[in-house]
């Protein structure tokens, strides 16, 4: 690829075909003043704040949307560029009212901030009233349009980047402004209150409406969002170290900008009054503060006493998927090395061992294949047995990018109607539990009709004979009285499957958590290798997580059965490396999983339980029993923020800190691994 030279500000400089004149100036480090510009949004020039001057025809350009070219000489602090640039801000102003000491934006509106580096102060121009009417029609934003500067930044975050589409321009001239179709209320429209038009607004036009803190924090912190497994990157603000606002990180790649009505205005539970604060010791079926010298004392000797009375197999670990990393690692080891058993486990276990199974048996990976970007790349996105744009909204936006910029088909296969049906090419809607009939089906039909990749299978696959005979029952029709879905409608499915390179599969808890749920993500693997899509750039298997570091507490080995780096309890060599580093002796035999911890517990065989995070009481089957059974445990110590069901039945609570207070490192879904 051929550079581009150009002569900027007397200097000659080389960029990329494609590149504008914003962009090389930036990556030259030359500022160019901006107000509608957003490096993940596509340049519109409706500013006009960072017009430059091309010396060579004396024509004023905006830079923003100028393709670089060859012989260009760019001039960007020209006489004519600053007074043209303090004529637009000079209007932009005289429109504006004059409340910056009471806006929210406050110091931080960039268009306050460009007029004081261009030294504009005192605007000479007939000022041009507006009607300063804050709009409070909504739970999370209100509007002030008299600030409005017609950026188009929400309407072009909410169109291009979320994918919703709930705003645009309504009326011409004078009179327009963003707004919903009709002007209706943003709760009557398709908007979810992402917050990212509250972020990406350059004034205070858009702003919260509970605001904790109004004015210029000091602080910012970057980390990472403990919502769900797509591990968007987010900036807090705090004053007088209490957290007051949240806005996505503009430099994470993951969520270039965007998050959803969780990440933006979720975070009011670290600063609940409910919050556990001191350790509790339950005496005569009440519950009492004690020093956390007293709470520890109390939880070591129970632990010694039944260890050295029932063994160590008697105590079991139970981790959870919310916490982090390096506090998962700690937990495997203090249950294998303090503890002495291999009964640890963690959350994702009810939805994500699926996945490591059909996995690791069919392509020899335990979890998603690609990185989110791999989505926008497909030529095919096939969904199903999840709801991304609730459980997943990253990926959400992601598909709904694809579909309306990448021209990507969308084969969407669930039971229930979601959002993402309006953006389908397909629907299938098969009956409950149903899934792994109809992905056998898709199979034998691309298997039947020769639309498989011959050389991949022939250079790359085993067992393939075995797969293609046992698959002779599942015609369409067959398979059609089983899932209700119209026969043609599964052929149709499985040529869009086999016909589209690359493909991508996301699927969810309405695969996983059925009985079958192994079964189903092996055939859902065997589709992609069928059609030769399996290491393709832009392809592959995205198992969605419900926590925000449920990979991340497998991978650190809160499993039964596997050391950190899903090393085998069975490797001697693994074993020993393990032994050396730790400086212990580790158990024998595989743990019991956290189901199966249960089971124990109710047949006697286990007796004592630390459950840090989670809340099985209510998040496993058969809540009532699984309460019995914890309540008649000889010790029961439970780490969380809250006093949730089952921190009632402890005998010990310990308190726990949020995201917001500790530091260490969350793992999403895709494996990408960013710092908290």
């Amino acid at each position: 690829m051929e550079a581009i030279t150009i002569t900027l500000n007397g200097r000659e400089v080389s960029g990329r075909p494609g590149m504008t004149v914003l962009d090389l100036a930036r990556e030259s480090g030359v500022d160019i003043p901006t107000l509608c510009h957003y490096p993940h949004l596509e340049p519109i020039g409706a500013c006009r704040i960072c017009i430059v001057e091309d010396e060579r025809s004396g024509a004023l350009m905006a830079s923003c949307v100028t393709p670089i070219a060859p012989g260009m000489v760019i001039n960007t602090e020209s006489p004519r560029v600053q007074e043209s640039r303090k004529t637009i801000i000079k209007l932009m102003l005289a429109s504006h009212p004059d409340s910056c000491l009471v806006c929210d934006k406050g110091n931080r509106c960039q268009l306050r901030k460009v007029a004081s580096d261009m030294g504009v102060g005192f605007v000479d121009f007939q000022r041009i009233p507006q009607m300063a009417v804050i709009e409070e029609v909504n739970p999370f934003i209100e509007r002030d349009l008299s600030k409005c500067i017609l950026c188009a930044k929400c309407i072009r975050a909410c169109q291009e980047l979320v994918g919703e589409g709930a705003i645009d321009y309504l009326g011409r001239g004078f009179i327009s402004k963003p707004a919903t179709l009709g002007d209706l209320p943003l709760e009557n429209s398709e908007c979810t209150f992402c917050g990212t038009c509250v972020a990406l607004c350059p004034t205070g036009a858009i702003m919260e409406k509970g605001r904790t803190y109004t004015g210029t924090t000091t602080t910012t912190v970057r980390t990472v969002c403990s919502f769900c497994g797509c591990g968007c990157g987010i900036s807090l603000e705090v004053k007088d170290n209490r957290l007051v606002r949240a806005r996505p990180d503009e430099d994470n790649p993951l969520n270039r900008g965007t998050l959803c009505v969780r990440g933006s205005y979720g975070y009011d539970f670290v600063h609940s009054p409910e919050r556990l604060t001191s350790p509790m010791v339950k005496r005569n079926g009440n519950l009492e503060a004690v020093s956390w010298e007293e709470a520890l004392g109390v939880v070591a000797d129970e632990f010694k006493r039944i260890k050295e009375t029932h063994g160590p197999n008697s105590l079991a670990v139970f981790g959870s998927s919310k916490c982090t990393n390096e506090e998962n690692y700690l937990l495997q080891r203090f249950a294998r090395c303090v503890l002495g058993t291999n009964n640890v486990d963690n959350g994702s276990r009810l939805y994500n061992s699926a996945s490591h199974v059909g996995l690791w048996e069919t392509i020899g990976c335990r979890d998603t294949t690609n990185s989110i970007d791999g989505l926008e790349q497909s030529q095919l996105i096939l969904v199903v047995g999840a709801n991304p744009t609730s459980s997943a909204p990253l990926v959400g936006y992601a598909i709904k990018r694809a579909v309306k910029r990448k021209d990507a088909k969308l084969l969407l296969i669930n039971p229930q109607w979601t959002k993402l049906v309006s953006w389908a090419h397909l629907w299938l809607s098969p009956r409950a539990g149903t899934d792994l009939a109809l992905l056998n089906g898709m199979a034998k039909v691309i298997i039947d009709e020769e639309l498989l990749d011959k050389e991949f299978i022939a250079s790359g696959v085993s067992g393939f004979e075995a797969f293609a005979s046992g698959l002779s029952e599942y015609t369409p029709e067959y398979v059609g009285k089983v899932t209700g879905v119209p026969s043609e409608e599964i052929c149709q499915a499985a040529r869009l499957f086999a016909k589209a390179n690359p493909v991508s599969i996301v699927y969810g808890n309405g695969i996983t958590q059925y009985v079958n749920g192994a079964s189903s993500v092996a055939a859902l693997a065997n589709l992609l290798m069928l059609t030769g899509s399996i290491g393709d750039e832009g392809g592959g298997m995205y198992a969605l997580q419900r926590e925000n570091n449920g990979r991340g507490a497998s991978d650190m080995g809160s499993l039964p059965d596997f050391l950190p780096g899903y090393q085998s309890l069975d490797d001697a060599q693994a074993k020993m490396n393990f032994e050396t580093r730790w400086d212990c002796q580790l158990p024998m035999g595989v743990g019991l999983t956290a189901l199966e911890m249960i089971a124990g517990a109710k047949e006697g065989k286990v007796r004592g339980m630390y459950i840090v995070g989670e809340n099985p009481s209510v998040s496993f089957p058969h809540s009532s029993l699984v309460s019995q059974v914890l309540e008649s445990l000889d010790f029961l110590v439970v780490q969380d923020m809250f006093l949730t069901d089952t921190a009632k039945l402890a005998n010990i609570i310990l308190p726990a800190s949020s995201f917001a207070e500790k530091e260490g490192t969350f793992t999403n879904f895709d494996g990408t691994v960013q710092r908290v």
